[in-house]
């Protein structure tokens, strides 16, 4: 997880939040491939369908992007995979579990902390860890930022405990989508015609997958 948000730092230093938004969409599209053809989960032509049109919209998204960084996409490409694994193993690990969702993310933020440390130390950071403490002008921001980290860890945690890892990276990418909407609303800017194209056929997408599944959980849990 944190190898995964370092990644994610480092992709955003060289591309914009177009390519980056692009890419997450590979991911979703990589792992629903990995269900479809290593744990033999069986999606209707519909789900593929409605997959289909959140690629299209964001690839319509990421079109505005005319930046090119051979070292962000190879960041970018890290990332995904990175993110994709860690989808598979934290459902494994969350659907084996006896652990409440609460035990989980606390497990998973402690084992989180050596890895902290030694990309502190590797990065070169120290000093910016005492100035952290030094500063309590901040402190405020880092707690909240905690809080909710916390909250996406419980949230996260309880979502592999129902579905499954493709319907778990779709409903990121439509928190991309609306963080993208708020954004704007929030800092005043403005999407561009083929920006919130892409942004509304990647939310449609993302709406006919989730019904889709849907009606698949009914199904099998009518056959159960």
């Amino acid at each position: 997880w944190v190898i995964m948000l370092v990644l994610s730092l480092k992709m955003l230093q060289y591309n914009s939040v177009a390519t980056m938004t692009m890419f997450k969409t590979l991911g979703t599209l990589l792992t629903c491939s990995i269900e479809i053809l290593y744990f033999k989960v069986k999606y209707s032509n519909k789900a593929k369908a409605s997959l289909g049109l959140l690629a299209v919209g964001s690839a319509v998204y990421a079109g505005t992007d005319v930046g090119f960084s051979p070292v962000g996409y190879f960041f970018a490409t890290c990332q995904i995979g990175s993110w994709v694994l860690q989808t598979f193993i934290e459902k494994v690990a969350t659907v084996d579990s006896e652990q409440t969702k609460a035990g989980v993310a606390v497990i998973r933020n402690l084992l989180s902390l050596p890895v902290v440390l030694a990309l502190i130390g590797v990065s070169g950071e120290v000093g910016a860890t005492r100035e952290l403490l030094e500063r309590r002008d901040i402190w405020g921001q880092v707690a909240l930022s905690s809080m909710f980290g916390c909250g996406l860890g419980l949230g996260t945690s309880a979502l592999y405990k129902y579905f499954a890892p493709t319907t778990v990276v779709v409903c990121n990418n439509v928190g991309k989508c609306i963080s993208i909407i708020l954004g704007c609303i929030l800092f005043k800017d403005t999407l561009s015609v083929p920006q919130v194209i892409g942004l509304a056929t990647s939310l449609a997408g993302s709406f006919f997958y989730g019904q889709e599944e849907k009606r698949r959980l009914e199904a099998a849990r009518r056959n159960a």
